[in-house]
């Protein structure tokens, strides 16, 4: 859900333990705040509390308030980004004390996590030998991401040495699960086959997502801590999406499994194509669940939101920061 709208003359909107309460008569509607983008009320006759208000400013929720014809006549923001100045701060010196490497770490433990992860459902679905071979040594490669001490001036190239054998594991292993006649031989970023093309695009919506996502936590996207510094690249969402590529990479899978055939026209995916991969992803970031940030589950695409402010509190010094794994 990225709009909550209340309409219903009679309706109460609330914030308790943790989510927002839509309640009308006997019927009652509990939404997590990282679900929502914006708040519509368009009714006059609707019940707001002031904690609503205060809730939605903390959590970056804008509240539009609607008059009869449906033109907006009010709105409540913050008065200023709380700690963004701070944050970006503690991003740029995180380069210079060390810190860069707990966060290089975890989002390369997560992907790889991901990567293992994804192919043990599919050894759940195809009992293939070589899906559970390939995710226990994912799982091993993961571990040593975690634990082996490397010195700070080999972490990165040693990171992307183990990131590199993951992904000569991962993809041999992918192809397997890729109908025949695909002409899918392996992952190319440049490759000209319609799952890589497809891959691509579907990645191409999760950059987006990533953007929005370390914006919003008052974080700088220019600058990351594993891809390199470049003029004008987002380099911290190359970063952060590592952890979130299953999203991806699942929902291709999915496509293509049942019968689904993407169709290239001069190289790129056609309209047809395109639509049915921005559906199947942003199906699966509004609709899969995780409990990874509590008992109320939601949705990957709200985890993703939720692993950036996580980032930027770590960066602030408040909690420890914890790459994103999903629930295997």
């Amino acid at each position: 859900m990225r709009d909550l709208v209340v309409i219903e003359p009679g309706t109460r909107l609330r914030f308790r333990k943790g989510v927002f309460v839509v309640e009308k008569n006997s019927e009652r509607r509990e939404v997590p705040p990282l679900e929502v983008e914006r708040i519509f009320i368009a009714s006059s006759r609707v019940g707001l509390s002031s904690k609503v208000l205060i809730k939605a400013v903390e959590y970056g929720v804008d509240v539009i308030i609607l008059d009869s014809r449906g033109l907006p006549v009010a709105r409540v923001h913050p008065l200023y980004n709380n700690k963004l100045t701070e944050t970006r701060k503690e991003q740029y010196r995180a380069l210079l004390d060390g810190r860069w490497s707990q966060v290089a770490r975890e989002v390369i433990y997560a992907k790889i996590m991901n990567q293992a992860g994804l192919l043990k459902r599919y050894h759940q679905y195809t009992r293939l030998v070589e899906l559970r071979e390939g995710y226990e040594e994912l799982s091993r490669l993961a571990g040593e991401v975690r634990l082996r001490e490397v010195g700070l001036s080999d972490l990165k190239n040693w990171l992307r040495s183990v990131e590199a054998e993951a992904a000569r594991i991962y993809w041999s292993l992918y192809s397997m699960l890729i109908p025949s006649g695909m002409g899918f031989q392996g992952r190319d970023q440049e490759g000209l086959d319609p799952v890589n093309a497809s891959l691509n695009y579907a990645y191409g919506i999760l950059y987006g997502e990533s953007y929005s996502a370390l914006v919003i936590s008052g974080l700088d996207p220019y600058m990351g801590f594993l891809h390199e510094d470049r003029p004008g690249s987002t380099s911290l969402v190359f970063d952060f999406v590592e952890q979130f590529r299953f999203i991806a990479d699942m929902s291709i899978l999915d496509l293509v499994r049942h019968k689904w055939k993407p169709t290239l026209s001069n190289g790129l995916l056609d309209y047809a194509s395109r639509t049915a991969i921005i559906k199947a992803v942003v199906d699966r970031l509004e609709n899969t669940r995780t409990r990874r940030f509590g008992e109320t589950p939601i949705s990957l695409r709200a985890a993703m939101r939720r692993t950036a402010l996580n980032l930027a509190s770590y960066l602030r010094g408040e909690e420890a920061f914890h790459g994103f794994v999903y629930e295997w």
